[in-house]
């Protein structure tokens, strides 16, 4: 019994190459449909898996004709080259080609970049528009703020602002002067929330005050307030 070796490696799905002793031969295809291209020539074997039934068909290389082969020298030993390199040749082809289909289906596409739509100079102007109302109007209600709390505390007509800020809730903050009946300063602080307006002393609001003008953002608006008192004065 003679010595033989065989070994077969998977490069891709449907591409096995296989190393025997008579060289190196290439098979492409699934189970059940297969071409094996080698140095002893091509072979076609397609066959109903499970069933044992398959059919084989061997091509083998093109040898030159016995006459020339008497012609020239008893041995070619061009042929078996030739043979071989054709047999290297395609494999390489194969896996070229096979690389190349890989490399297609792996190559992940160009992301899409989606730009921010641009805003007209209409939709800009718009826009600076509504700000602007929006702050009008908060200023605006600040300042009926301040003729709540004229109503609300004595001595009104000492009342001196000292800040208004508007809160990111809505809610309106204050803090003002006020002069007792003998000419003592001191500092009073209310707080407007919608409709309900509460200074320091009344009822609760010490607890309207800690939840909506502490440790919060604020914005200063009491030069925009006195601008509306001064205008509403006239």
């Amino acid at each position: 019994m003679g010595f033989r070796f065989r070994r077969s490696v998977k490069l891709f799905p449907g591409l096995r190459l296989n190393f025997g002793k008579r060289g190196i031969s290439a098979s492409i295809g699934v189970r059940g449909a297969h071409v094996t291209y080698g140095p002893t020539g091509t072979r076609t074997t397609v066959g109903l898996p499970g069933s044992g039934l398959s059919y084989t068909h061997l091509e083998k290389p093109h040898r030159k004709n016995p006459a020339a082969t008497t012609a020239e020298s008893p041995t070619d030993p061009g042929a078996p080259q030739g043979n071989a390199r054709r047999g290297f040749l395609w494999i390489g082809l194969i896996v070229v080609a096979l690389a190349i289909a890989v490399g297609h289906l792996t190559t992940p596409s160009p992301p899409v970049q989606v730009s921010a739509p641009t805003q007209t100079p209409v939709q800009t102007a718009a826009r600076a528009t509504d700000d602007d109302e929006a702050t009008t109007a908060e200023t605006r209600r600040a300042a009926l703020g301040i003729t709540q709390i004229r109503h609300a505390v004595a001595n009104s007509n000492t009342l001196k602002l000292s800040r208004v800020t508007a809160m990111p809730t809505g809610a309106i903050c204050y803090q003002f002067h006020l002069q007792n009946s003998r000419g003592v300063t001191y500092v009073r602080t209310a707080a407007l929330d919608g409709a309900v307006l509460k200074t320091s002393g009344s009822d609760g609001f010490t607890v309207l005050w800690t939840r909506l003008c502490t440790h919060q953002s604020r914005r200063d608006i009491t030069s925009e307030v006195e601008n509306a008192m001064k205008l509403s004065a006239k």
